[in-house]
């Protein structure tokens, strides 16, 4: 049984976090394919078939700005083989559209948690989200916590650090291997400097890709941070070419 964490900021919406498609697996296995991608709000046509090449070298797919169309499931939601966990941080009502964070895995989540930002993007007022989920590894093995992050973008640094501070207070109830992956915003020397000291006191580790290739506005924004694992390999998937984003893929054993 799913259980959601008790937010101190209830949401409005009762749907504001919504489960697609069906798991393959019953536990994720001691080696985790991992891919995190800011899909840029499915603004270019390729993206479904992107998301689909993704899907078969992954077991956990980490997606920022995704889009949900009409709170339905798409076609491809029911036959990729994955659970997907979409936390609303946008919704268009007149067109029925939402946008937010998705997390995709092979294995069912076994909680989750859906932290919006405390300030909102100014203009079109939307918040900003940490999606987190916890996962099985291995029969009786470990429980792993899965940080899927939109950082809060056109704000001052006082406002992104209290969305990083967020994220924080998630990472320090779970004591076992961890991932924290997704959109930082990292555009400033500032926000970078905010985002580092934190991990850092949270003893996670980056993985090492070349900013060259990860490169948004001449800024690195998109990350990957661990504890508690192995990292094996890592890189960018620069064939894929939905969004403005890179995607990042990262594999790691649980040790």
């Amino acid at each position: 049984m799913i259980r959601r964490l008790a937010l101190t900021r209830p949401i409005a919406e009762v749907d504001a976090v919504k489960t697609l498609g069906k798991p393959s697996m019953t536990a994720l296995s001691a080696r985790i394919r991992l891919v995190t991608w800011n899909m840029s709000k499915a603004r270019r046509s390729s993206f479904l078939a992107d998301v689909a090449q993704l899907a078969g070298g992954t077991d956990l797919i980490l997606l920022q700005e995704a889009v949900l169309h009409g709170d339905r499931a798409h076609d491809f939601h029911d036959t990729s083989g994955f659970e997907w966990m979409m936390g609303q941080s946008f919704r268009h009502r007149s067109k029925a559209i939402t946008t937010g964070v998705k997390t995709g895995s092979r294995a069912p989540s076994s909680w989750y948690a859906l932290v919006r930002s405390e300030d909102r993007e100014p203009v079109v007022r939307a918040h900003k989200s940490v999606l987190a989920t916890r996962y099985q590894v291995g029969r009786g093995g470990a429980s792993l916590l899965v940080l899927n992050v939109h950082a809060i973008n056109f704000v001052g640094a006082r406002k992104y650090g209290r969305q990083v501070a967020q994220a924080v207070e998630l990472i320090r109830t779970h004591p076992g291997p961890l991932i924290l992956a997704g959109d930082f915003n990292t555009w400033s020397p500032q926000r970078r400097r905010i985002l580092t000291q934190a991990v850092d006191r949270m003893g996670l580790t980056r993985v090492p890709v070349a900013a060259r290739k990860l490169v948004h506005f001449n800024q690195v924004l998109d990350h990957v941070f661990y504890r508690g694992l192995e990292l094996v390999a890592a890189r960018p998937l620069l064939d894929i070419k939905g969004s403005d984003h890179v995607p990042l893929w990262a594999e790691f054993k649980v040790v």
